[in-house]
């Protein structure tokens, strides 16, 4: 996933998450955490949903970044996905 140019939405630390056997990849903002749930989530689906409407929330501009963020560290964690979230305490 490639990130373009910072925005008012980027996460104070990117999250890192390998899905299956590919490369990690580095997600910077809610827009690329909902772009990620959509298309490359490869886990239980009993976080996804939540992150999904957190993080589509926070591009409306209805919750913080760092909410969405928490709630998306929140989701990989729970799907046992390989995850680096520096600054983070998720729990699973």
């Amino acid at each position: 996933m490639a990130h373009e140019k910072m925005t008012d939405l980027d996460w104070h630390e990117p999250v890192y998450v390998q899905a299956a056997m590919r490369a990690p990849d580095t997600i910077h903002n809610p827009s690329e955490a909902l772009d990620f749930l959509a298309h490359s989530w490869k886990g239980s689906r009993k976080k996804h949903r939540f992150a999904t409407e957190v993080c589509a929330a926070a591009v409306r501009g209805q919750v913080s970044s760092e909410t969405a963020r928490e709630a998306f560290v929140e989701a990989v964690s729970h799907a046992r996905m390989v995850i680096c979230a520096p600054n983070t305490q998720a729990e699973s």
